[in-house]
């Protein structure tokens, strides 16, 4: 295992401990951010973008817990697979980075967008491994026949003309209206996160997401605490939808987050951090 200083320091507490690590995961170089002490909290990034998008999360968290905020297959600075990166290859990776990792406890896995996706695949092949699961912003069913065709377009796009076509118009659908005007700097980090990724990287999750598993039969079926978070202006995943997962899963709690879009830990940390940490709480971890 490589340790590289992060220098990310969070302002309530400059001593605690940050490091970027990398690993070798199933045939790849693999770099996560490891903070702080405690039960395993795992935090899955969306695409396309990075471990940065969780920057709010780990810094409140890492007090309490071991926060592993990966990078995905293809995505910041792990390596990069070209073809086709499906939702459960992301999924084992993750599994393999957390025994490398020497992390014997069961995680609670925090996935937004295509990280609840992934949540999904690692449900299934690794549920004893899993605590709790906290599904922000993202969907169980598969996409539809216009939903693949989509995805298949914008994955030939980045690869003619990079990630550059796309970072722009994704914002929209990423973030709500009130976040463009009142936070335009979350603009700003999401578009340098998207024109930092790779474009076969890019290419080859889009098309795993698109040859995803449909979940949605299958959910009911969870039997640990389960936590969805959404928010209110959320265009790609709206609450409607999220309600509808959480009155599947007996048990689960669900939080609507007002005037945010599909990214909501960005655009609300405050507001998600309290919610995931009274889930935690009430979730013995």
């Amino acid at each position: 295992m490589l340790a590289i200083d992060s220098g990310i320091m969070g302002p309530k507490d400059r001593n605690m401990h940050q490091k970027l690590v990398e690993q070798n995961v199933n045939g790849i170089r693999m770099r996560a951010l490891i903070a702080g002490s405690g039960p395993p909290l795992l935090l899955v990034h969306g695409f396309p973008l990075s471990h940065k998008m969780w920057l709010p999360q780990i810094e409140y968290f890492q007090s309490r817990h071991t926060v592993i905020a990966p990078d995905l297959r293809g995505f910041g600075e792990s390596d990069i697979s070209s073809g086709i990166v499906t939702m459960e290859q992301h999924a084992r990776d993750l599994n393999s980075l957390l025994k490398e990792l020497n992390i014997e406890d069961p995680v609670v896995f925090c996935g937004l967008s295509m990280g609840g996706y992934i949540a999904w695949e690692f449900w299934k092949h690794f549920a004893d491994q899993l605590h709790a699961l906290i599904l922000c912003d993202t969907r169980a069913d598969a996409d539809s026949e216009e939903g693949v065709n989509n995805r298949l377009k914008m994955a030939d796009l980045v690869l003619r003309h990079g990630p550059e076509a796309i970072s722009t118009a994704m914002i929209p659908n990423l973030i709500s209206e009130s976040s463009q005007q009142k936070q335009p700097h979350i603009s700003e980090n999401l578009i340098a996160m998207i024109e930092a990724a790779d474009s076969e990287g890019i290419a080859a999750s889009q098309k795993g997401m698109a040859a995803r598993s449909d979940y949605s039969n299958q959910i009911e079926n969870i039997r640990i605490p389960t936590l969805f978070i959404v928010g209110s202006d959320d265009r790609l995943t709206p609450p409607e939808i999220m309600l509808r997962m959480s009155s599947q899963v007996p048990g689960s709690k669900y939080f609507e987050v007002g005037k945010v879009g599909h990214m909501a830990p960005m655009e609300a940390p405050e507001a998600v951090n309290r919610e995931i940490d009274h889930f935690l709480t009430s979730s013995n971890f």
